[in-house]
């Protein structure tokens, strides 16, 4: 209990003084309003943050409803008490952090593991300042704590799902690499690294639907780990590329290793809607003194090579499939002229705004159009674009071409004048100095409002402070700027604080997942959530299903994409849309 105050006595009466000028007498307080102390007593008390202050011995002075409520010690119970929520064994650190404000160093949000009541722990951000008398001296240390428990594990979540394919649950691209190396660095040449293929896989999505062939690659997925058995980790490259690293496997052994591989992930899988027999591809590679990335193409280069000659069968790297690199030389040196002769060509696919199902905007994909080739992924050239130094010209083209098609819809269609375009660059291009003064130069000569023109970035775990600064001078020229694949970055709770971002886009693996993964619901509501109170525009990617779309209306996702709303397509059917709407 505090000791009560001695009684004060009442002073001796002053003899009474000359009449003269009277002081005035103190203000009255007007009625209804509050003295000093009583509104701070009444912020504190509605404060949502936990608020304490505690003397030097750290005994609880000062204890608010909001640290009744986080940590469950009524304020009788914890007055008198030293911090009940600090256990012994977090004593020492937190009579260090009190000596430290004791001493005149506040600190701020120092993120801390305590415990409530019930002996549950709670994640904590503490902050702490000394409270000072009239005269400057430290009397107390006024605490103010923040639970930050939930945000801890979304960001835990993000984190390993950074490190698992989210759709098979095999390790990551990113987390596979991380492994190869570790593989390679402990057992050398002994490791032999497997690229595997699923032959016309397109025909699956295109005939069944995604949500079918995702279920397919899961299967497909779970076979692979169970092949390579305790000697292999595998990986998912994306799409229906994966890859398994086998550890101590010499060359007599792995064409045995990797057609078990093969014969054993070719055997029928079962499926929601029947049986399928999938065909399997495969290229393998040792490893060597040249690093990763020459093993990595080493084995595409096998698998390339097993794809022309005999689709369904492995090969094994050799010499002569060095051949094969000069495509890609070849590609590199007619990608200068594609741009001129009209090559690269743009597809758009809709965004739809779910209240209404009107045209929200696109989003532009780029193709080239190869007269021998036919139509190639921007990853067949994109990365090309990059070693050739054409990487600028490249995206420019892309941004100037999808911002004077937006021009041509809205001379055309009064509905396209509010249409947004959006455009995915690899951050390596986003990285270039010049690339925001080519979309200036783009916006003027084209007319088109900033505003409408989105640029999608995907971070990942080389995202640097020259990825901000790049992003921070697009977004002044007033475009929109979007993370894309929001979830599976390396950390992307982290790139929304970094990078000045006004939308994301919630990766398609976890719309797949509304439906049947409760973790997955989970975190489209909180990145919703999230979203709302951040002020940023939020579109779902990969809508498959009448189901994923309803479930995404019911939790009040405002835009979305994919098969279920339209494919990429020539402007031509985009302006279908347009006239008819």
């Amino acid at each position: 209990m505090t000791a009560r105050p001695p009684a004060q006595r009442r002073p001796a009466a002053a003899p009474e003084a000359a009449p003269g000028p009277r002081s005035p007498a103190p203000a009255t307080p007007k009625p209804g309003s509050w003295s000093e102390r009583g509104l701070l007593r009444a912020v504190i008390a509605a404060s949502p943050l936990a608020i304490y202050v505690v003397d030097h011995e750290g005994v609880v002075q000062l204890w608010n409803p909001a640290a009744e409520q986080l940590f469950g010690w009524s304020e009788s119970e914890a007055l008198g008490s030293r911090l009940p929520f600090v256990a012994r064994e977090d004593s020492d650190q937190f009579d260090a952090l009190r000596t430290r404000v004791v001493e005149g160093a506040p600190f701020s949000r120092v993120e801390v593991t305590r415990r409530r009541r019930d002996g549950s722990p709670v994640e904590l951000t503490i902050s702490a300042a000394p409270v000072r008398d009239a005269r400057g001296s430290v009397r107390a240390v006024l605490g103010m704590a923040e639970d930050i428990t939930e945000r801890r594990a979304i960001e835990a979540e993000a984190a390993r799902r950074a490190q698992v394919d989210g759709l098979t649950g095999v390790a990551s691209r990113g987390h596979f690499l991380e492994l190869l190396a570790r593989e390679v660095s402990e057992h050398g040449s002994t490791t032999a690294l497997v690229l595997v293929d699923l032959d016309d896989f397109k025909a699956v999505n295109d005939t069944f639907g995604h949500h079918v062939g995702d279920e397919l690659l899961a299967r497909f997925a779970e076979r692979l780990v169970t092949s390579a058995g305790e000697r292999g980790v595998v990986g998912r490259l994306g799409g229906d590329e994966f890859v398994v690293a086998l550890r101590d496997v010499g060359p007599a052994r792995l064409s045995a290793a990797a057609e078990t591989l093969a014969d054993s992930v070719g055997q029928p899988i079962d499926s929601s809607v029947g049986r399928f027999s999938l065909r399997a591809t495969a290229g393998a590679a040792h490893a060597s003194d040249d690093g990763i990335e020459e093993l990595l193409r080493r084995a595409g280069l096998a698998l390339l090579e097993a794809k022309r000659t005999n689709p369904g069968s492995f090969r094994t790297f050799d010499s002569d499939m060095e051949r094969l690199a000069a495509e890609s030389k070849i590609l590199e040196s007619q990608l200068p002229g594609a741009i001129e002769r009209g090559e690269i060509v743009l597809f758009y696919e809709p965004i739809v705004e779910l209240a209404t199902g009107t045209l929200f905007g696109v989003e532009a994909v780029a193709r080239w159009d190869h007269p021998d080739l036919g139509l190639l992924e921007p990853a067949r050239f994109f990365p090309l674009a990059q070693s050739t130094a054409r990487a600028v010209e490249l995206g420019s083209y892309v941004v100037r071409e999808a911002c004077a098609q937006l021009q041509r819809w809205e001379r055309a269609h009064p509905e396209g004048r509010s249409l947004i375009c959006s455009v995915n660059l690899p951050a390596y291009e986003i990285r270039h100095p010049d690339l925001a003064s080519e979309v200036a130069g783009v916006l003027q000569d084209t007319g088109i409002a900033p505003s409408r023109l989105q640029i999608e970035f995907t971070e990942d775990s080389d995202a640097t402070d020259e990825d901000a600064a790049a992003l921070t001078r697009l977004g002044s020229l007033g475009v929109r700027l979007a993370i894309d694949s929001f979830g599976t970055g390396y950390s992307s709770l982290t790139a929304l604080r970094r990078f000045p971002f006004s939308a994301l886009k919630i990766d398609r693996s976890f719309v797949a997942g509304l439906a049947s993964g409760f973790e997955d619901r989970a975190i489209v509501v909180a990145t919703l959530t999230m979203s709302t109170s951040l002020g940023l525009t939020v579109i779902a990617e990969g809508v498959e299903t009448d189901e994923q779309l309803a479930t995404l209306r019911e939790l009040g996702c405002a835009h979305a994409q994919g098969a279920l709303l339209g494919r990429p397509s020539r402007p031509g059917v985009i302006a279908e849309r347009l006239a008819t709407s």
